[in-house]
Parts: C-alpha cells; sequence; structure tokens
C-alpha cells in the first residue's frame, strides 16, 4: 500500500517511527479529507487508503489533570493549612503538572521516602545450611519402616481379627504369616507398649470382674417399680441389637420407669469366643452396671463352625448343637444369678432361604434352654415380623393400616420400624412380669419360630 505523505509504504504506529507529539514526527495532516476525532465520517467523501488503520494516539493514555490553581489576585489561598506553599521551585513542582500519584504526594510532602523507598530497606537472608533432599529410595524406605512398625504395635488387634474369621485354610495360612511378627512384638513388649496407649486412651479393656461378684445378697425380682426406684435394664447382643436395643431403651425410659443401658458389638456371637468373650463382657457389665433385668440377643453370627476340644464342628451337626446349648446355657447362669430375670429375645424370619434355617435352629435351642432356666423367659419375634402368609416380609402394616419399611436391605437386620416393632414385643413382656401400669406399650404373646 502507498501513502500520500513522506513515509510511503508505512501506517503510522509502526516500530521505530515518533508519534505525533514527539521529536521528529511528521506534522499532522489537515485538509478536506480528514475527519475531526469522535465524528461520523461522510459517506459521500471519497476514502482515502489508510482511513481505515488504528490512530496509535488515539491510544495513548491520557495525561492526568489536576485542579487549576487560581490565580494570586483570588481572594484566599485555594491549598487547605496543612499544604505546602511557596514558590514552584522550592515546592519541586514541576513546570507540565504532575502525572503520577507519587510526584502529586512529593508535591504535598517533599521531605517524606515516596514509592519504593519507603519499603525501606529488605531484610537480608540468612544463608543456612542447605537441605538435604532424600531420595526416592529412601522415602520409600521410610514408609515401609513406618508400616511395619505400626503393625508391630497393632499385631494384637490384627491376630485377633484373623483369628474371628471362618475356619479354613486361608485363616490358618493368615496366622501363619503373623506368627514371626507376633512373636517379635512379644519379644520387643511392643504388646505392652499398644496396651498402654489404649489405656491412656480411654480404649482399653479395663479391669475384668469375677462371676462370685455378680451375686447379690436378696433377690431382684420381684419388687415394685417406680419412678424413684426404675427398673434397671441391660439390652446386649451382637450387630442385630444395634438397632432393637436402642428403640428398647428409648421406649422403656420413655415411661419414666426404666433405665437402660444397650450394648452390643458387631459380628460376634456366642460360636466364637476367640473373637470376642460375651461371658467375661457380661459379668463385667453385671458389677458394673448392676441390672435388674437383662434382655440379649444373639445368633445372626453364631451360624458358621466352631472350634471345640480342637475338633472343627460343622454348623448344624449334633455335636455342634450340643456345644452350643452348652454356651447357651452358661450364659443364661450368669445373668440369673442374684434373681435377675433375662429375656432372651430370638430372631426375626430372615430373607435367604439356607441362612434362615440355622437362626430357626438357633431359636429353637434359645428356648429349649429357657425353659430349663428358672428366671428366663423366651420372646420369639419370628411371627412378628413375618406376612400374612408366615413369610419373610421387607414392609409389614402398622397400628393405622400403613405399609412401613421393617427390614434393611440385607434381609438381614432392622429398620427403625422393625426395631421399634420388636421393642415394643419385648417391653410388653417385660412390664407384664414385673407388674409395671404405665400402659406405654402393649403386650403381646409370644409365638414359637417357624422354620
Amino acid at each position: 500500500m502507498r501513502g500520500d505523505g513522506p513515509y510511503e509504504g508505512e501506517f503510522p504506529g509502526q516500530l521505530g517511527m515518533p508519534f505525533g507529539d514527539e521529536p521528529g514526527a511528521p506534522p499532522e495532516r489537515g485538509g478536506p479529507d480528514d475527519v475531526p476525532r469522535g465524528a461520523v465520517p461522510d459517506r459521500g467523501t471519497p476514502r482515502r487508503p489508510d482511513d481505515d488503520l488504528f490512530v496509535w494516539n488515539d491510544l495513548r493514555p491520557p495525561r492526568r489533570e489536576h485542579p487549576r490553581r487560581p490565580a494570586e489576585s483570588d481572594q484566599g489561598d485555594w491549598r487547605a493549612p496543612e499544604y505546602p506553599t511557596g514558590s514552584p521551585r522550592a515546592r519541586h513542582e514541576p513546570a507540565d503538572g504532575y502525572e503520577a500519584s507519587e510526584e502529586w504526594e512529593e508535591w504535598l510532602d517533599p521531605e517524606q521516602p515516596h514509592g519504593a523507598e519507603a519499603l525501606g530497606p529488605l531484610p537480608e537472608r540468612h544463608a543456612g545450611p542447605r537441605r538435604r533432599r532424600l531420595s526416592a529410595g529412601a522415602v520409600l524406605l521410610a514408609m515401609l519402616l513406618g508400616f511395619f512398625l505400626a503393625g508391630l504395635l497393632d499385631v494384637g488387634n490384627i491376630k485377633k481379627d484373623v483369628e474371628a474369621r471362618p475356619y479354613g485354610a486361608l485363616r490358618s495360612l493368615q496366622l501363619a504369616l503373623l506368627a514371626p511378627m507376633s512373636g517379635l512384638s512379644r519379644a520387643v513388649r511392643a504388646d505392652d507398649l499398644s496396651t498402654a496407649v489404649a489405656d491412656a486412651l480411654g480404649r482399653g479393656a479395663g479391669k475384668h470382674h469375677s462371676l462370685s461378684q455378680v451375686a447379690t445378697r436378696k433377690s431382684l425380682w420381684p419388687r415394685a417399680i417406680t419412678a424413684a426406684r426404675p427398673l434397671r435394664l441391660y439390652v446386649a447382643g451382637d450387630s442385630m441389637d444395634q438397632v432393637f436395643g436402642s428403640s428398647l431403651v428409648n421406649l422403656g425410659e420413655a415411661t419414666g420407669l426404666i433405665k437402660g443401658k444397650n450394648d452390643y458389638k458387631v459380628s460376634s456371637g456366642l460360636s466364637r469366643p476367640d473373637f470376642f468373650d460375651w461371658p467375661q463382657r457380661l459379668v463385667d457389665q453385671l458389677v458394673d452396671f448392676r441390672p435388674d433385668a437383662v434382655a440379649i440377643l444373639f445368633g445372626a453370627n453364631d451360624g458358621q463352625d466352631v472350634l471345640y476340644d480342637g475338633k472343627v464342628l460343622k454348623v448344624g451337626t449334633k455335636a455342634w448343637q450340643d456345644v452350643y446349648a452348652q454356651r447357651v446355657g452358661q450364659v443364661m447362669d450368669i445373668l440369673t444369678k442374684g434373681g435377675r430375670r433375662v429375656y432372651w429375645v430370638g430372631n426375626p424370619i430372615m430373607r435367604d432361604p439356607g441362612y434362615r434355617q440355622r437362626i430357626a435352629m438357633m431359636d429353637h435351642i434359645y428356648e429349649a434352654e429357657a425353659k430349663k432356666h428358672p428366671g428366663v423367659t423366651f420372646v420369639s419375634t419370628w411371627k412378628l415380623l413375618s406376612d400374612a402368609n408366615g413369610s419373610y416380609a421387607d414392609y409389614l402394616k402398622d397400628a393405622n393400616g400403613d405399609s412401613v419399611l421393617v427390614r434393611a436391605p440385607d434381609g438381614i437386620h432392622l429398620s427403625r420400624a422393625g426395631g421399634d416393632r420388636m421393642a415394643a414385643l419385648v417391653l410388653g413382656v417385660i412390664e407384664k412380669d414385673w407388674g409395671m401400669t404405665s400402659g406405654s406399650a402393649t403386650t403381646s404373646p409370644a409365638a414359637s419360630p417357624s422354620p
């Protein structure tokens, strides 16, 4: 493109060219073709080749304008009293005005530092010893060492969890792999350190009590239950007791005549005392809580093989049933010591057919052992959570005739509505047995389990 001015073939603002108001710049062109800034060009006027180019002078930042100073003839001084006065030379005032706020501040207070000088000198950095970075191998080694030490301190709990798994080749292999670490933990007394830390955090097992401490001077039943002397009810069991037990405690305490405590252990039961020793746990709670009555719920995790006299007994066999009945009877003996009343709650119907048969077998054992132990009442919940045909049901009708969810998605555990349903049944049996007349629960007849 060729232009009309002295810079043919070039456009204003090219690199290295001066702007219009700088020394050496070409004078601004004027004439009929030049359109004033901001005006709309006449469409009838012929366009010049470079009319569409940017006018680079328009892109320069505008000069900051300050208020005009009045003439000396104006009345009064236009500046505030604290502003410096005097000639421009004394105030270091530039002749062409002020373009930056720093210059304006310098004019206001010329004696104070401005800009970067106002920050003062930066603090000196003292060169210290250079830290040595660890390699990836060293970091990995440190992590492995940390995992090993953590496992060494917690090997007792790890071994306990492995021992609670079903008997078989996998369990035996895992115990064999843990044997060297268990021996090392005993040798360096790491298990003692782990126990001390648990006790300091309040997570230790605490001091155990003996069965002789459970005995009472007189029978706890019968006696009058009042608000001043409420019935102390202890509820215990496996994961099924988590919802049922809390419902029973809540319903009982709502009467104002019961003081309850719920105590459950997930994945526990009577088949595997190597995982959780319920007889010892019950002795400790009877001494510490001193209950008048106990509601118990076991069986959800007991349908598995057991180890007895060095032999693994298959679940459901005659030998297995004899050993399990013996352990149930032992618990009943502990709980009824001192005339305490025991309410052994049977498990409800289950969804899975095979699991349902094992639960029904254990419910029969509970009922048979309860008849052998005075003070023990067996409360069946099998039909309570069955439909009209005696089958498993996720939903049942409530007192208002509405369908409510009573079971968990696994077909085993209870929903809150199912827990309240079972708790109302058991509470009715307890109130009748102790002669309580709160009327908070409806007594329902206990029904025997159906396979």
